[in-house]
């Protein structure tokens, strides 16, 4: 699915609590991630930070995560708070190996939707230049999330949070979660979350699309079967964005077709009167028979775009 699309219509920021942060320190920090993660940690710089995955033997994706090497020896991640804790304590179990400490990274998200350049600069901030790059602020940093410039992290201490919130509520209205989930719908970005966790290959995800799962940086967990797949095209079920009315059911939910199960829900929002957007893992089959086809979540009915 494209990320291009436009996601709101007027600027506004956001609290993320649903993102946590945990930080790797160590000389071999690095050489440990780039073990394990889907995406490339040698693109990666202090001015700049890499979308990837950490996954199973088997391929499937534990957490999708963002990989900051804010330091030489020091990488911070940010993933689904619901999975910060189990994905810390998977990870120890290799990192002592390497001499790598795991530890919570006490630092708080906001969002930031829109075409905010000029807003930023009364707040001394300068927006980064191409996806995935950062620029420092006080006590933190700013991400850019998408190629349009109209969706931006700002992570920050925890105890500047307060300070950062007054600065925002000066400079942009202020939004909510459903505001920021309903950009990421539309822009058909999944974060992966405990009720997703274990359920997809990257691919069915679309995380072979926008760099999250490098394919020259050699070995990692799950590496042998997500390579296979890309190069013998044995995925058969992917992302697809679908519109409906109701309540947005939540991500792990259930799709059914005639009392048969369709697909699976990763990420849902309303999107105004009644209505709700839903981003769903459907067969290709399924998805290739096109609008008129209805599918069930909830009570909810579903259909893909005309």
């Amino acid at each position: 699915m494209s990320a291009s699309a436009t996601l709101t219509a007027s600027p506004c920021f956001m609290t993320l609590d649903c993102f946590g942060f945990m930080e790797l320190a160590g000389a071999r920090s690095v050489d440990f991630l780039q073990g394990q993660l889907t995406c490339d940690l040698r693109q990666a710089s202090a001015t700049h930070a890499v979308a990837g995955a950490w996954c199973t033997p088997k391929g499937r994706v534990i957490c999708s995560l963002m990989a900051w090497p804010r330091q030489a020896d020091s990488v911070l991640l940010r993933l689904h708070a619901d999975l910060l804790q189990a994905t810390a304590e998977q990870l120890a179990k290799y990192a002592a190996l390497s001499r790598v400490r795991i530890t919570p990274a006490p630092v708080h998200c906001f969002g930031l939707l829109g075409p905010i350049d000029t807003l930023l600069q009364p707040m001394g901030l300068t927006a980064p230049l191409a996806v995935g790059d950062i620029q420092p602020v006080a006590d933190g940093a700013l991400l850019r999330c998408d190629a349009t410039g109209e969706r931006h992290e700002l992570w920050v201490q925890q105890e500047a949070a307060t300070e950062w919130r007054d600065r925002l509520r000066a400079a942009l209205p202020e939004g909510n979660m459903n505001d920021w989930r309903l950009a990421l719908v539309r822009a058909g970005v999944v974060d992966v979350e405990a009720a997703t966790r274990e359920l997809f290959l990257p691919q069915m995800l679309g995380y072979d699309q926008d760099e999250r799962v490098s394919f020259r940086k050699g070995c990692y967990t799950g590496q042998e079967i997500i390579a296979r797949t890309h190069y013998k095209g044995g995925v058969k079920r992917h992302l697809h964005r679908l519109i409906g009315r109701g309540e947005p059911p939540p991500p792990g939910s259930a799709l059914e077709r005639d009392g048969q199960s369709a697909g699976t829900v990763v990420g849902s929002a309303c999107s105004g009167e009644g209505r709700c957007d839903i981003l769903a893992v459907l067969s290709d089959e399924l998805a290739s028979a096109g609008a008129h086809v209805v599918l069930l979540a909830g009570g909810s009915e579903f259909h893909l775009p005309a």
